[in-house]
């Protein structure tokens, strides 16, 4: 039944493309007013001072509105996966992590509207909680973020923001709302949320709720036994906007269940998440400058079951987590502007079932920084310091043999960058920054069997801090009709913490299956790489892109190549467009691309080579006049071919899983007004 609905859909997305197609040559052009949907207005907010991306020392890529509708996946981080430096670190179709210059997990730090999002990112397979539906905007910094995020953020920073609550005094209506719905055809997923929002008088509301069902992924070979996903999300916020500033609350729940596939065909090992999130958000100007403060309170829970009936789980962790931080943003001072920020953080971790993975602990950090920035004429500088203090209170564990201990780390880290804005759309940044990350309770105590790993790990008390120094370089060009940035970095980490086989093997004396050990150290490490992105409108109802990323990654102790390190991979498309066909259709577009990934023969010791392969993908859209609103619906086709490959970052590729086979989806968006 299921490969008869693929061909169905199939027929349907090309025969919409071959339609389109056809239409766009007598249709309107573009005005000459048009240009690309990402240009020199584009204002970076991650960072202590908003700046535009053609000025910001670091690289910087920014995605919202229309263009991340369309590339909206499964999951939040698929909206990113093909952006330059990125990609992503995958259990099946549902699982998703993001890989920033071949870093990931507890190096790449994610946010959500300022706060950051701790899920438990340790696992390999353990991926973020964020709701796709619920995200206007995300950007992603590549290169060390320390300076203003502290630890974890050594590969950079994903930060999501979700829509602005509605304000009546630029013309919000007391009432509207937005409907979503996403189909999947190589798992059968659907997918859908409900938005309500509205303000009045001060006052601005937002309500959403969002779910997906997803069953076993399909390889171009077979389905994928044990691969089903399935979650509920929901969201609300309150604000006021008053002279004396704003104020807003928000609540966050997420509810997941994710299976794990295996080796084994008939193992049903699952994983139960439950995400909860209160916020307070406030912003006072004082003077010239503004105060900014964001309180958060988050508990995630993670059990993990081996089999899909069992009715108790064998491994349960609870993660507390309490966070304040606070930036003070001064007056300018003629052509110089800054931030002085604080921030707090206790997490207390629980680990209460059979499994003793890791020992409950209580971890405390206190940070704070100084960041200026300076215009003359046209360079810009900026500079900036921050010290952290962490004390980490373990917890005795007789199963683990760990006694109950106290470990304290201090780091100081710095970053400096310049751009120079040589011509109206051409700018040369540098940027050079040292960052940190203290090694986590995992990596330290854990002594046992990880189930979602499907390995016994075994962790190092005596591990000491990743310290890392990147320096980045990169060249911009940005103008309504073109757009390109060509950037090189070199991030050196001393005492990188990896796990690695030790040759031995653990029999569970319960089951009788055998496991191999592996345990962590450290080494230092060195990444060098670079990304080229170009985009181009080369006539109104032309535009092409293409791109090339490049990591490598080392060893510096034994010159071996560091695991999990993308392949090079080059991306190529091209998208017709017009301003409108018709009286109901607007911004139409049908767009196809490539990506093409070399063969990864650049591996650790324990992993393989995966081979080169190409991927062809295929998508068309239009806005359409529904009454007063416009409905947004985008069809299309990845992996158009049905290609047979292995992704190098493929959990799944590990047991000899192939990668999922083709996938058509349909993806619709219709905003509605109920009270003005």
């Amino acid at each position: 039944m299921k490969k008869k609905r693929t061909s169905y859909f199939l027929s349907l997305c090309c025969s919409s493309c071959l339609i389109f197609n056809s239409a766009l040559w007598a249709a309107m052009p573009v005005s000459d007013e048009e240009s690309l949907e990402s240009d020199t207005v584009i204002t970076i907010i991650a960072k202590p001072q908003p700046s535009q991306a053609l000025t910001s020392p670091q690289s910087v890529t920014v995605i919202d509105g229309r263009k991340l509708e369309q590339v909206r996946g499964q999951t939040a981080i698929d909206a990113i996966k093909d952006a330059p430096g990125v990609a992503a670190f995958t259990t099946g179709a549902g699982i998703s992590k993001p890989v920033v210059r071949g870093l990931t997990s507890q190096r790449v730090l994610l946010v959500s509207d300022g706060v950051r999002q701790e899920f438990q990112q340790w696992g390999d397979e353990h991926a973020p909680q964020i709701d796709p539906f619920n995200v206007e905007r995300v950007e992603v910094l590549r290169g060390p973020n320390s300076l203003l995020y502290g630890s974890d953020a050594l590969g950079g920073v994903v930060a999501f923001s979700r829509p602005p609550l509605p304000d009546a005094s630029k013309g919000a209506s007391k009432l509207d709302g937005k409907v979503d719905a996403n189909y999947f055809s190589n798992n059968q997923q659907s997918a859908g949320g409900l938005s309500l929002f509205g303000a009045s008088g001060p006052f601005g509301y937002r309500f959403s709720v969002s779910g997906r069902d997803g069953d076993n992924y399909e390889t171009p070979k077979a389905e994928v036994p044990n691969s089903a996903i399935k979650d509920f999300n929901g969201h609300g916020a309150l604000g006021i906007r008053k002279d004396w500033g704003e104020f807003q609350v928000n609540y966050g729940h997420v509810d997941q269940k994710v299976e794990l596939p295996e080796e084994d065909p008939i193992a049903t090992p699952r994983q139960e998440l439950v995400d909860d999130q209160v916020s307070l958000h406030a912003a006072v100007p004082v003077g010239g400058g503004k105060i900014e403060a964001i309180g958060a309170y988050q508990k995630n829970e993670r059990e993990e079951f081996e089999e899909e009936n069992a009715p108790e789980a064998i491994l349960n962790f609870i993660t507390k987590t309490t966070s304040l931080d606070l930036k003070a943003h001064h007056a300018p001072i003629g052509p110089l502007k800054g931030t002085v920020g604080f921030s707090a953080n206790n997490q207390d971790l629980k680990s209460d079932k059979e499994e003793q993975l890791i020992p409950s602990y209580d971890s405390r950090v206190l940070g704070g920084y100084l960041y200026e920035e300076l215009s003359v004429d046209e360079f810009t500088f900026s500079a900036g310091v921050r010290g952290d203090t962490q004390k980490l209170d373990i917890e005795e564990n007789a199963v683990l043999s760990v006694a109950a201990q106290t470990k304290k780390y201090n780091q100081v880290t710095g970053a400096a960058g310049a751009v120079w804005h040589a011509a109206e759309p051409l700018a040369f940044a540098v940027n050079v920054g040292r960052g940190f990350r203290s090694p986590t309770p995992f990596e330290l105590f854990s002594n046992g069997e990880h189930e979602g790993t499907g390995r016994f790990e075994v962790g190092d008390p005596d591990l000491k801090p990743e310290r890392s120094l990147n320096v980045d370089v990169a060249t911009r060009y940005s103008t309504k009709r073109i757009k390109g940035e060509f950037a090189v970095f070199r991030n050196k980490i001393s005492r990188f913490i990896f796990i690695q086989p030790t040759g031995g093997t653990f029999v569970d004396p319960d089951t009788g299956d055998t496991l191999p050990i592996f345990a962590y150290t450290q080494a230092d490490a060195t990444l060098t790489g670079g990304e080229l992105s170009v985009e181009a409108m080369v006539t109104d109802w032309l535009v092409l892109n293409a791109g090339y990323d490049v990591v490598r990654g080392k060893n510096d102790q034994t010159d071996n190549d560091l695991p999990l390190i993308p392949a090079d991979r080059f991306r190529g498309g091209v998208k017709l467009q017009c301003r409108r066909l018709g009286s109901i259709f607007e911004r139409p577009y049908i767009a196809a691309g490539a990506k093409v990934y070399k063969e990864q023969d650049r591996v650790d010791p324990n992993e393989t080579v995966t081979p080169g392969y190409t991927l062809w993908d295929m998508s068309a859209g239009t806005e359409i006049k529904v009454a007063d609103s416009h409905l947004n619906l985008d069809i299309g086709v990845e992996n158009l071919g049905d290609k047979e490959y292995f992704d190098h970052l493929s959990r799944n590729k590990t047991v000899g899983i192939l990668s999922p086979g083709r996938n058509i989806y349909v993806k619709a968006s219709l905003p509605f007004g109920v009270v003005k």
